[in-house]
Protein backbone atom coordinates (compact mmCIF):
# COMPACT_ATOMS: atom_id res chain seq x y z
CA UNK A 1 0.00 0.00 0.00
CA UNK A 2 2.83 2.41 0.88
CA UNK A 3 4.45 1.66 -2.46
CA UNK A 4 1.22 2.47 -4.29
CA UNK A 5 0.82 5.70 -2.35
CA UNK A 6 4.41 6.67 -3.13
CA UNK A 7 3.93 6.05 -6.85
CA UNK A 8 0.67 8.01 -6.75
CA UNK A 9 2.45 10.87 -4.99
CA UNK A 10 5.18 10.93 -7.63
CA UNK A 11 2.61 10.93 -10.41
CA UNK A 12 0.66 13.82 -8.88
CA UNK A 13 3.86 15.78 -8.27
CA UNK A 14 4.99 15.34 -11.90
CA UNK A 15 1.55 16.29 -13.15
CA UNK A 16 1.51 19.48 -11.06
CA UNK A 17 4.99 20.41 -12.27
CA UNK A 18 3.81 20.00 -15.84
CA UNK A 19 0.74 22.19 -15.23
CA UNK A 20 2.87 24.89 -13.60
CA UNK A 21 5.30 24.80 -16.51
CA UNK A 22 2.50 25.11 -19.03
CA UNK A 23 0.89 28.02 -17.19
CA UNK A 24 4.14 29.94 -16.82
CA UNK A 25 5.68 29.16 -20.21
CA UNK A 26 2.68 29.08 -22.52
CA UNK A 27 2.61 32.82 -23.18
CA UNK A 28 6.23 32.92 -24.35
CA UNK A 29 6.47 32.56 -28.10
CA UNK A 30 9.42 31.60 -30.28
CA UNK A 31 9.47 33.65 -33.48
CA UNK A 32 11.39 32.74 -36.62
CA UNK A 33 11.92 34.81 -39.76
CA UNK A 34 12.91 32.97 -42.93
CA UNK A 35 13.50 34.06 -46.51
CA UNK A 36 14.59 37.46 -47.70
CA UNK A 37 15.21 40.60 -45.66
CA UNK A 38 11.57 41.69 -45.71
CA UNK A 39 10.84 39.01 -43.12
CA UNK A 40 13.66 40.22 -40.87
CA UNK A 41 11.73 42.85 -38.96
CA UNK A 42 13.62 44.52 -36.10
CA UNK A 43 10.34 45.56 -34.45
CA UNK A 44 9.44 41.95 -33.60
CA UNK A 45 11.46 42.46 -30.41
CA UNK A 46 8.77 44.87 -29.17
CA UNK A 47 6.16 42.10 -28.95
CA UNK A 48 5.47 41.64 -25.24
CA UNK A 49 5.13 37.83 -25.21
CA UNK A 50 8.24 37.23 -27.30
CA UNK A 51 10.52 34.54 -25.88
CA UNK A 52 13.09 34.49 -28.66
CA UNK A 53 13.42 35.60 -32.26
CA UNK A 54 15.90 34.20 -34.74
CA UNK A 55 16.77 35.14 -38.30
CA UNK A 56 19.43 32.51 -38.94
CA UNK A 57 17.96 31.61 -42.31
CA UNK A 58 17.37 35.09 -43.69
CA UNK A 59 19.41 36.43 -46.58
CA UNK A 60 18.72 39.46 -48.73
CA UNK A 61 19.70 37.49 -51.85
CA UNK A 62 17.54 34.41 -51.30
CA UNK A 63 15.29 33.37 -54.18
CA UNK A 64 12.42 30.91 -53.88
CA UNK A 65 14.55 28.00 -55.15
CA UNK A 66 17.30 28.85 -52.64
CA UNK A 67 15.00 28.66 -49.63
CA UNK A 68 13.31 25.52 -50.95
CA UNK A 69 16.65 23.74 -51.26
CA UNK A 70 17.78 24.93 -47.82
CA UNK A 71 14.71 23.33 -46.24
CA UNK A 72 14.73 20.22 -48.42
CA UNK A 73 18.34 19.42 -47.62
CA UNK A 74 18.11 20.59 -44.01
CA UNK A 75 20.96 23.08 -44.27
CA UNK A 76 22.98 23.72 -41.12
CA UNK A 77 24.74 26.82 -39.87
CA UNK A 78 27.11 27.38 -36.95
CA UNK A 79 25.68 29.37 -34.02
CA UNK A 80 27.84 29.81 -30.90
CA UNK A 81 30.07 26.95 -31.99
CA UNK A 82 27.10 24.60 -32.41
CA UNK A 83 25.50 23.29 -35.58
CA UNK A 84 21.86 24.31 -36.00
CA UNK A 85 19.69 23.00 -38.84
CA UNK A 86 16.68 24.70 -40.35
CA UNK A 87 14.55 21.68 -39.44
CA UNK A 88 15.45 22.21 -35.78
CA UNK A 89 14.46 25.86 -36.06
CA UNK A 90 11.15 25.10 -37.78
CA UNK A 91 10.32 22.43 -35.23
CA UNK A 92 10.67 24.72 -32.22
CA UNK A 93 9.04 27.81 -33.78
CA UNK A 94 5.63 28.99 -32.58
CA UNK A 95 5.43 31.84 -35.10
CA UNK A 96 7.00 31.88 -38.57
CA UNK A 97 7.25 34.97 -40.74
CA UNK A 98 8.00 34.05 -44.35
CA UNK A 99 8.95 36.40 -47.14
CA UNK A 100 10.37 35.02 -50.36
CA UNK A 101 10.10 35.87 -54.05
CA UNK A 102 10.72 39.62 -54.17
CA UNK A 103 14.23 38.99 -55.50
CA UNK A 104 12.85 36.70 -58.20
CA UNK A 105 10.20 39.04 -59.51
CA UNK A 106 12.13 42.29 -59.05
CA UNK A 107 15.17 41.12 -61.02
CA UNK A 108 13.05 39.41 -63.67
CA UNK A 109 11.05 42.57 -64.36
CA UNK A 110 14.22 44.66 -64.49
CA UNK A 111 15.76 42.21 -66.96
CA UNK A 112 12.93 41.31 -69.34
CA UNK A 113 9.30 40.32 -69.18
CA UNK A 114 9.51 37.43 -71.63
CA UNK A 115 7.49 34.44 -70.39
CA UNK A 116 6.71 36.40 -67.23
CA UNK A 117 3.62 34.38 -66.33
CA UNK A 118 5.44 31.07 -66.72
CA UNK A 119 8.19 32.49 -64.54
CA UNK A 120 5.61 33.65 -61.98
CA UNK A 121 3.96 30.24 -61.87
CA UNK A 122 7.33 28.58 -61.23
CA UNK A 123 7.87 30.99 -58.33
CA UNK A 124 4.50 30.16 -56.81
CA UNK A 125 5.08 26.42 -57.28
CA UNK A 126 8.34 26.73 -55.34
CA UNK A 127 6.58 28.59 -52.54
CA UNK A 128 3.86 25.96 -52.38
CA UNK A 129 6.59 23.34 -51.91
CA UNK A 130 8.13 25.48 -49.17
CA UNK A 131 4.76 25.65 -47.40
CA UNK A 132 4.44 21.87 -47.74
CA UNK A 133 7.77 21.53 -45.93
CA UNK A 134 6.68 23.95 -43.18
CA UNK A 135 3.48 21.93 -42.82
CA UNK A 136 5.49 19.03 -41.44
CA UNK A 137 5.67 20.88 -38.12
CA UNK A 138 3.10 22.32 -35.74
CA UNK A 139 3.00 26.11 -35.48
CA UNK A 140 0.73 28.57 -33.75
CA UNK A 141 0.76 30.92 -36.75
CA UNK A 142 2.56 31.30 -40.08
CA UNK A 143 2.54 34.70 -41.77
CA UNK A 144 3.30 34.89 -45.49
CA UNK A 145 4.22 38.36 -46.72
CA UNK A 146 2.90 39.43 -50.11
CA UNK A 147 4.66 41.35 -52.88
CA UNK A 148 4.67 45.10 -53.36
CA UNK A 149 5.29 47.14 -56.49
CA UNK A 150 7.58 50.15 -56.05
CA UNK A 151 6.45 51.66 -59.38
CA UNK A 152 3.26 52.14 -61.33
CA UNK A 153 4.39 49.63 -63.97
CA UNK A 154 3.58 45.91 -64.13
CA UNK A 155 0.65 46.18 -61.73
CA UNK A 156 -1.00 43.25 -63.49
CA UNK A 157 1.95 41.00 -62.65
CA UNK A 158 1.92 41.91 -58.97
CA UNK A 159 -1.86 41.47 -58.83
CA UNK A 160 -1.50 38.01 -60.37
CA UNK A 161 1.33 36.96 -58.04
CA UNK A 162 -0.42 38.19 -54.91
CA UNK A 163 -3.65 36.46 -55.92
CA UNK A 164 -1.83 33.14 -56.39
CA UNK A 165 0.21 33.59 -53.21
CA UNK A 166 -2.87 34.37 -51.14
CA UNK A 167 -4.64 31.28 -52.45
CA UNK A 168 -1.88 28.83 -51.55
CA UNK A 169 -1.33 30.54 -48.19
CA UNK A 170 -4.96 30.29 -47.15
CA UNK A 171 -5.21 26.74 -48.52
CA UNK A 172 -2.61 25.83 -45.89
CA UNK A 173 -4.57 27.74 -43.21
CA UNK A 174 -1.80 30.30 -42.92
CA UNK A 175 -2.11 34.09 -42.82
CA UNK A 176 -1.47 36.18 -45.93
CA UNK A 177 -0.25 39.74 -45.30
CA UNK A 178 -1.12 42.17 -48.09
CA UNK A 179 1.87 44.53 -48.36
CA UNK A 180 0.95 46.04 -51.71
CA UNK A 181 -1.94 47.98 -50.19
CA UNK A 182 0.42 50.12 -48.09
CA UNK A 183 3.80 49.90 -49.84
CA UNK A 184 2.85 50.11 -53.51
CA UNK A 185 4.56 53.06 -55.22
CA UNK A 186 5.20 54.63 -51.82
CA UNK A 187 8.81 55.86 -51.69
CA UNK A 188 8.55 57.10 -48.10
CA UNK A 189 8.89 53.46 -46.99
CA UNK A 190 11.96 52.71 -49.12
CA UNK A 191 15.67 53.28 -48.55
CA UNK A 192 16.02 54.22 -52.23
CA UNK A 193 13.29 55.01 -54.73
CA UNK A 194 14.67 52.58 -57.32
CA UNK A 195 14.91 49.51 -55.05
CA UNK A 196 12.44 47.58 -52.90
CA UNK A 197 14.62 47.59 -49.76
CA UNK A 198 12.64 49.01 -46.85
CA UNK A 199 13.53 51.71 -44.35
CA UNK A 200 12.50 51.65 -40.68
CA UNK A 201 9.11 53.16 -41.43
CA UNK A 202 8.39 50.43 -43.95
CA UNK A 203 9.19 47.73 -41.40
CA UNK A 204 6.99 49.47 -38.83
CA UNK A 205 4.04 49.36 -41.23
CA UNK A 206 4.55 45.65 -41.87
CA UNK A 207 4.75 44.97 -38.12
CA UNK A 208 1.45 46.78 -37.63
CA UNK A 209 -0.21 44.46 -40.13
CA UNK A 210 1.22 41.37 -38.47
CA UNK A 211 0.12 42.50 -35.00
CA UNK A 212 -3.40 43.24 -36.30
CA UNK A 213 -3.65 39.71 -37.69
CA UNK A 214 -2.26 38.23 -34.46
Amino acid sequence: MKKIMFILFLFITMFLCYIIYELTDNDKLYYTSIGDNISNNMYIKDIKNLYKHNNYFVNKDYRTIDLLNIIRYNEEITINNSQVSIHQILKKSDIIILSIGMNDIYHKLNDNTKDIYTYSNNMINNIELILDEINRYDHLKVYVLGYYNITNKHNDIYTYLNYKLKRITEKNNYIYIDLNSILRNNPKYLIKNDNYYLNNEGYKEIMKLIVEKF
